[in-house]
């Protein structure tokens, strides 16, 4: 009774955080597929992250001049599908996700970085509180992800060697939050808001090592949202510019409203969650990309050949 009763209320919590920020979707969600002559308007795919604030607090704030509607997506695969359907003009998306689609001969281009948050999450055991810890214990996972990458590189001895885990592939993240609550894993990286959640539940959250979930998500988009709508883009750009100047500017509380609307949490755990310093757009780093697909490489998730060349586009708002 007791895992029924847990399992709805992180299920519930869940589908808080997929609605969470449904007050900024609009017509793209509506009609399920972006309008390819329509100029004036973007539609963009997300996940319940942080990775896109600053264009929830540019939403609020009035900061765009052109529509830009959100479509919340409950799974990476679900918000890849809709890009590749064009439903969407443009995701955000790891970096991992935009070579996989690059890779596969998708038309796009990844020309903005974004800001994002993840950090490691013991489960109920207490006597877990460090990698160490993790030896021969059960890591929730998706296989083939940024998290895959990110997990098998963190979990690793003072020598540098793999630490052995038993990977458990938990494919929706608040059921992966769930089963750290209750025991059945020993530890997961999890992005924010999740890990702050878990920490306000008792569970403790460190950060990820190595900076290895630093500077890996981004904003992949059409190349024919780039070129037919390329007002669109240019009054997102000065909106999401504007947004960030605005947070640097002004405290949390000024803006905290687009961070509980975004992430359908409390005001309180809204004033908790940590938050990267947002940057004004600028394009990935190609130095940023290799690790990851080195990875990719060796799991044979990409050819030999895939050298990611065409897939960061800079784009600059005049």
């Amino acid at each position: 009774m007791k895992r029924s009763l847990r399992t709805g209320l992180f299920l519930a919590l869940g589908m808080a955080l997929i609605t969470g920020a449904m007050f900024l979707s609009g017509a793209c969600s509506q009609k399920g597929k972006s309008n390819p002559t329509d100029s004036t308007h973007l539609c963009i795919g997300v996940m319940p992250s942080i990775d896109y604030l600053p264009i929830a607090v540019a939403e609020q704030q009035g900061f765009f001049t052109h529509p830009i509607e959100i479509v919340r997506f409950a799974s990476p695969m679900e918000r890849d599908a809709a890009l590749q359907t064009g439903s969407v003009d443009a995701s955000v998306t790891d970096y991992m996700g935009a070579m996989l689609l690059h890779s596969k001969g998708l038309k796009v281009s990844l020309p903005i970085a974004c800001q994002g948050g993840f950090r490691l999450v013991f489960g109920r055991n207490k006597e877990l509180d460090e990698i160490a810890d993790l030896r021969d214990k059960h890591i929730g996972l998706s296989s083939n992800t940024l998290i895959d990458y990110a997990t098998e590189r963190a979990l690793v001895d003072a020598k540098g060697k793999s630490l052995p885990y038993t990977r458990v592939e938990v494919q929706k993240i608040p059921i992966r939050l769930e089963m750290l609550s209750s025991g059945e894993l020993d530890a997961a990286i999890l992005p924010e808001p999740f890990a702050t959640i878990g920490a306000s539940k008792g569970l403790v959250a460190i950060d990820v090592p190595n900076g290895l979930t630093v500077g890996i998500t981004g904003l992949l988009f059409q190349d024919e949202a780039l070129t037919k709508k390329s007002a669109a883009v240019k009054a997102f750009i000065e909106g999401y510019n504007k947004a960030v100047a605005y947070m640097a500017q002004h405290p949390r509380k000024d803006w905290s409203a687009a961070v509980e609307q975004l992430l359908g949490v409390s005001k309180d755990l809204a004033s908790q969650i940590p938050l990267p310093t947002y940057a004004e757009v600028t394009a990935p780093k190609s130095e940023d990309l290799q690790p990851i697909l080195s990875w990719m490489k060796a799991k044979k998730l990409v050819p030999e050949s895939y050298t990611a060349e065409g897939l960061i586009r800079p784009i600059i708002a005049e």
